[in-house]
């Protein structure tokens, strides 16, 4: 009996030696798997943003797909935390499905470009076509109050219009790639100082479109 409950016990412990084995994990492997975890979270999460968030209309949209390509970015940094150098298929694909809205993204800031020249343009007109008033108190005080009046429409309209949208376009840009959008981020970042120049000298905004138009070339052709 004692022979038979030794045997017993020696398969016993080969069985479980066997099943450790089996279901043991190296550090590397329960790594990976920790990461790949957390990054399908946050993948899982941005496809959901742009499933349910993104209907069409890409300034509208526009936070909600910077805010998925914020996320992509955590997703990528789960790996380089972890010291894995790889890139999971569905990271790659969330990648690609955020990439597809930059053209979209580069021509409609060249267009709020061109809009914004256009807009400082007509309101350097219309501050010179204002008639000249006689040279009285009063005239004076009306003149400058009606300049001062149009300057600040002017400027709420072009930050609303042009200005705040171009920074948004330019922060998502930069997410993507910050050196292949640098042109066209640095263009948006100087847009008020050479608008000033615009106001200075009117002169000037036909070769600021052509600098426009030639950045905007990068966004018009087709990606594969």
């Amino acid at each position: 009996m004692t022979g038979r409950l030794c045997i017993i016990f020696i398969i016993a412990a080969f069985l479980l030696i066997a099943c450790s084995k089996q279901a043991g994990l190296t550090e590397s492997q329960i790594r990976l798997s920790e990461a790949k975890n957390a990054q399908a979270i946050l993948i899982e999460k941005a496809n959901i943003i742009l499933d349910t968030k993104v209907k069409g209309v890409f300034l509208e949209d526009l936070n909600h797909i910077s805010y998925a390509s914020e996320i992509a970015l955590r997703a990528e940094q789960v790996f380089v935390d972890a010291k894995i150098n790889l890139k999971s298929e569905s990271l790659a694909a969330l990648d690609n499905r955020i990439a597809s809205y930059v053209n979209t993204a580069g021509l409609t800031a060249v267009k709020l470009l061109h809009q914004s020249v256009d807009m400082t343009v007509n309101f350097k007109k219309d501050i010179e076509d204002m008639p000249l008033q006689p040279l009285t108190s009063n005239s004076t005080s009306t003149s400058d109050g009606m300049v001062k009046f149009l300057a600040k429409q002017y400027s709420a309209d072009i930050k609303s219009c042009c200005i705040s949208d171009l920074k948004d376009i330019a922060i998502f840009l930069s997410q993507v790639d910050e050196l292949e959008h640098y042109p066209l981020r640095k263009m948006i970042a100087n847009v008020e100082v050479r608008l000033s120049k615009v106001l200075r000298g009117p002169e000037t905004a036909k070769e600021y479109k052509n600098e426009i138009n030639a950045i905007g070339e990068q966004y018009r052709k087709v990606r594969t």
